[in-house]
């Protein structure tokens, strides 16, 4: 994965980005996936989200309703029985607002 990117010069941080994936696909492991308390830009309270951790790796995934329903339909309906699978991340683009933005989502591993 790749740091060569403007926001890799920001203050660490444990969320997996786009760009850090550098244009190619990456496969890897579920380590789990757990609801925690986020808080999110223009929300005051915490917000339960779900989170991929990837085993081997320091950042998480939080993952949208798009990459849980494809995770979903590649491993089952239970997340608990997630542990172990490969997915592979790969880098795209999407809609937020009136902007295309870079964005993460998943497949099957091969």
């Amino acid at each position: 994965m790749t740091q060569d990117h403007w926001r890799a010069l920001l203050p660490e941080s444990r969320w997996l980005y786009a760009f850090m994936l550098g244009g190619k696909d990456v496969t890897v492991t579920i380590e789990k996936v757990q609801r925690e308390a986020l808080m999110r830009q223009g929300i005051k309270e915490p917000e339960l989200r779900p989170v991929l951790y990837i085993k081997g790796k320091d950042k998480q995934l939080v993952l949208n309703k798009t990459n849980l329903a494809t995770i979903a339909d590649l491993h089952g309906d239970k997340p608990s029985k997630w542990t172990g699978k490969q997915i592979t991340l790969f880098e795209t683009t999407t809609r937020k607002g009136r902007e295309t933005v870079p964005c993460i989502r998943i497949k099957g591993a091969k």
